[in-house]
C-alpha cells in the first residue's frame, strides 16, 4: 500500500518500510509523509519481495525479525534474485546483530529518534528540487 503526501519536498523518493511492528510502521509512516516522501508498506519480507518484484524505491527502511521471511533472508532476495540494490537501512532492536554485506546502515530502535531516522534517509537520498 502507498502513502503519499503531494506537495511537500520529496514527491519522487519512495521509501519501502519492512517492519512487523505495527505502531512503529505506523509512526515511521507518518513521519514520513510529512517529510514529503512516497511510502510503500510491508510487514514482512515476503510482502516486501512481491511489491519488489513490480516496484522501484529509492531507500528501504528493514527490520530484521519478522514472521514469514526475516530481513536478511528478504535482503538475500533483493540482491540476488530480484537484482536491485536500493540503499537498505537496517531499523532493529538487536545491538549485537550479524547485518547482511552490503547494508548502507543500521539504526537501533530504542536508541533513535524518528528525526534520527530522517537524518540518516536525508544523508542518504538527495533532496528534491
Amino acid at each position: 500500500m502507498d502513502y503519499n503526501n503531494q506537495g511537500v519536498a520529496n514527491p519522487d523518493k519512495r521509501i519501502l518500510i519492512v517492519e512487523d511492528e505495527l505502531d512503529y510502521l505506523d509512526m515511521l509512516t507518518e513521519r514520513l509523509q510529512e517529510e514529503g516522501f512516497i511510502i510503500s508498506r510491508a510487514t514482512n519480507g515476503q510482502q516486501a519481495i512481491d511489491m519488489m518484484k513490480n516496484m522501484d524505491v529509492d531507500l528501504i527502511l528493514l527490520d530484521m525479525l519478522m514472521p514469514q521471511m526475516d530481513g536478511v533472508t528478504f535482503f538475500y532476495h533483493l540482491h540476488n534474485t530480484l537484482k536491485k540494490n536500493p540503499p537498505v537501512i537496517i531499523l532493529t532492536n538487536f545491538t549485537e546483530a550479524a547485518y547482511p554485506q552490503g547494508v548502507t546502515d543500521f539504526l537501533i530502535k530504542s536508541n533513535t529518534s524518528m528525526d534520527d531516522v530522517v537524518k540518516k534517509i536525508r544523508n542518504i537520498l538527495p533532496k528534491s528540487k
